[in-house]
C-alpha cells in the first residue's frame, strides 16, 4: 500500500478574520486589498490559502516574534475585465477539489450612451448536508458535537472512495459487504473521542477492507481519492472559525444589490462557514453611468440620417 495522509480534524479552533476590498474605477480597472488577521496557524494552513505572487504587494507580521495574533495584507490593481483567481493556492500537494473557491468576476461594458458595472462573486458551497449530516450539526453547535459525526465521517471518505473507483463490478458488493460489517461490529462499538484519539488506527483499518480485495492497479487511484475528500473535510472543518467580510465601490448609480449593508457609496458584506457550509453564498451588484448628452446626440444623428435616407429614396423614385 502506498503512504497515507493522516485525518487532521481540529478541535481546537482559532478566529481568523479574511476582509476584502474592492474598488472599481470609472476605466473599469479595479484595486483589491486583503487584510487577515488571526492565529499564525490558521492564517497559514490551507482552508484560505492567503494571496501571494510578484503582483500582489504583501506587508506581514508572520515572521515577527512569538504573538497572540498576525496580520497579512496585500493589496493588487487589476486591470478592465482581468480574471481573478477563484483561490490563491499555488502549490501541488492539495487537488483543486478539495479546496475553498472564490468566483469572482468585476466587468466594465462601455456601450458609449452608457457605462455598465458588474460585481458577482459565488463562494462556492460545500454540501456538507449531503455529505455527512452530522458534521453538519457539529459546524452548527461545536460545544455539542452530535454522536457519532465522526464515524459518518469516516465512513462517507471511505464509502465515496469506494464509490468513484473503477473497482470491477464482481468485487465491489464483497468490498461494500465487509465494510459495513466492519462498521457494524468494531466501528459502532467506539466511541468519537476514541476514534479521534487512534484516528490513523480506524482510517487505516478501512482503507485496508476496501483496497486488499481491489486489484493492485488501483492502489494510487484509491489513495488519491481518498486524499481528495479527507482533505476537503479537513479543509472545512478548518474554516469552522474563520470569518469573512468584503467591501465593494463600484463607480456610477447603484441598479441592484444583495449586500447586507450600506455606508455611502461602500457596500458591505459579511458570512462565516454556516453562510456557505451547504450551498454558494452570491453576492452581486450593478451600478450604470448613463450619458444622456451622448444619447440625445444620437437620437440627433439617427433621426437626420433616418430623413436623408427616405429623402434620397423619394428623390431616385421621382427620376
Amino acid at each position: 500500500m502506498m503512504k497515507r495522509h493522516l485525518l487532521v480534524l481540529i478541535l481546537v479552533f482559532s478566529c481568523v478574520e479574511h476582509k476584502f476590498s474592492f474598488t472599481v474605477s470609472p476605466d473599469g480597472s479595479y484595486k483589491v486589498e486583503y487584510k487577515g488577521h488571526g492565529d499564525k496557524n490558521d492564517l497559514t494552513d490551507f482552508d484560505f490559502p492567503l494571496p501571494i505572487g510578484a503582483k500582489w504587494t504583501i506587508n506581514s507580521t508572520l515572521e515577527n516574534a512569538e504573538a497572540e495574533s498576525y496580520d497579512y495584507t496585500a493589496h493588487r490593481l487589476f486591470k478592465r475585465n482581468e480574471y481573478f483567481s477563484s483561490t490563491f493556492y499555488k502549490g501541488d500537494s492539495i487537488y483543486i477539489e478539495s479546496l475553498l473557491k472564490h468566483h469572482i468576476k468585476v466587468k466594465h461594458f462601455n456601450w458609449i450612451f452608457r457605462e455598465t458595472f458588474s460585481f458577482d462573486a459565488e463562494i462556492e458551497g460545500r454540501n456538507v448536508s449531503g455529505k455527512y449530516p452530522k458534521v453538519e450539526q457539529f459546524i452548527l453547535d461545536t460545544e455539542n458535537p452530535p454522536v457519532g459525526w465522526l464515524k459518518e465521517a469516516l465512513m462517507y471518505l471511505l464509502t465515496e472512495t469506494l464509490n468513484q473507483a473503477e473497482i470491477e463490478w464482481n468485487t465491489r458488493p464483497i468490498i461494500t459487504a465487509e465494510l459495513q460489517n466492519w462498521k457494524n461490529n468494531e466501528l459502532e462499538m467506539v466511541s468519537d473521542s476514541t476514534i479521534l484519539e487512534e484516528i490513523d488506527y480506524y482510517k487505516n483499518m478501512g482503507l485496508d477492507i476496501i483496497m486488499q480485495p481491489a486489484s493492485p492497479h488501483l492502489y494510487n487511484e484509491m489513495d488519491s481519492i481518498f486524499k481528495l475528500l479527507e482533505d476537503e473535510l479537513h479543509i472545512t472543518l478548518d474554516l469552522i472559525d474563520d470569518s469573512f467580510s468584503f467591501q465593494l465601490i463600484l463607480p456610477g448609480v447603484l441598479e441592484y444589490t444583495n449586500a447586507d449593508s450600506s455606508a455611502g457609496d461602500t457596500l458591505f458584506w459579511s458570512f462565516d462557514l454556516q453562510d456557505y457550509m451547504n450551498d454558494d453564498f452570491i453576492m452581486h451588484t450593478n451600478s450604470s453611468i448613463n450619458y444622456p448628452g451622448r444619447q440625445k446626440a444620437g437620437l440627433f444623428i439617427g433621426f437626420t440620417t433616418i430623413i436623408i435616407f427616405c429623402g434620397l429614396r423619394v428623390r431616385r423614385r421621382n427620376k
